[in-house]
């Protein structure tokens, strides 16, 4: 079977399933992460941890999908997929570059948020909150003002050799609503869906891309309510790692992985170095425009 190579999120991949969104690996890199077609367990030996669609203990995580597929993902290196017959490339994708490899993040050790980050002079700026608050979209809006993206969805934070929080870089695409898509004057007729069913397409921004980590500057906590004013104000102290926390990626799959420890670590130095604010907006409509300028002058600041 073909094999190809990819680097993305600091690490080089090789693949037995193509991903045409990610950059090729630089060559002579060693390979930290093998993804390969194969046979996955039913079930986990002594797993520590269920949930409805995946089982995870030390080391080891499963994820069974219907109609999909099944990960195995293990040891932070190596990712089995068993596909299902009926299953788009585009599909297993979905879920590959989802929960299965924001598992294997957690089991190298990153802290791994669930957030869109963009990069400024200052280092990376992420923007969190809950699911429909806007991550993407505000990232796009910002990629339209001429930041390069860092990561959407996903992105990992780790310490450097001084022991400073770094964003690592996911990989070249933005996933935009269509509705979200047209405000942004993106046209959607060409973009890869990321799921048939869903209205919901990936864009690609390989030439405005960030791909290596970046000193981690700001993160923005997005919310809203029904008033008609912007409201920007510091994270106290004594909040911010519960936001980090709370906007962990998949955040359930530490306990069965056991990887608290080195999640707590990374938390407590993340809240403590990274300016923080939360940000709320109207819920509608979305001033996406007053949004971002907002959003521009408070990074920018001193």
């Amino acid at each position: 079977m073909q094999t190809y190579s990819y680097s993305a999120f600091g690490l080089t991949l090789t693949s037995e399933l193509a991903c045409p969104f990610l950059f090729p690996a630089q060559p002579d890199r060693p390979v930290d992460v093998h993804i390969r077609m194969g046979s996955v367990p039913a079930e986990l030996d002594a797993p520590t941890a269920k949930g409805v669609l995946y089982q995870a203990r030390p080391n080891q995580f499963l994820m069974r999908l219907d109609d999909v597929a099944a990960f195995l993902v293990s040891d932070g290196n190596e990712i089995i997929i068993e596909r299902a017959p009926q299953a788009t490339d585009d599909e297993v994708l979905l879920f590959l570059f989802g929960s299965a490899i924001g598992a294997l993040l957690h089991q190298r050790g990153t802290l791994v948020m669930h957030a869109s980050a963009i990069e400024t002079e200052r280092g990376a700026v992420l923007f969190v909150g809950h699911s429909g608050n806007g991550k993407s979209t505000t990232a796009a809006a910002l990629h339209k003002r001429g930041y390069r993206i860092l990561a959407d969805d996903i992105c990992p934070l780790a310490l450097d050799d001084n022991g400073n929080p770094v964003a690592l870089p996911g990989f070249p695409q933005l996933k935009l609503w269509a509705d979200t898509a047209q405000k942004l004057a993106h046209e959607t007729d060409g973009l890869r869906r990321v799921r048939p069913q869903l209205e919901k397409f990936g864009l690609l921004v390989h030439d405005e891309f960030v791909n290596q980590p970046l000193p981690l500057h700001a993160i923005y906590h997005l919310t809203n309510n029904n008033k008609k004013e912007f409201k920007l104000e510091p994270i106290e102290d004594s909040r911010r790692f519960n936001i980090i926390l709370f906007n962990t990626y998949r955040k359930r799959f530490m306990d069965g992985l056991e990887m608290r420890a080195d999640h707590f670590k990374l938390a407590t130095t993340a809240g403590k170095t990274a300016r923080m604010r939360r940000v709320t907006r109207p819920s509608a409509p979305f001033m996406l425009d007053e949004l971002v300028e907002l959003l521009e002058q408070d990074f920018k600041a001193d």
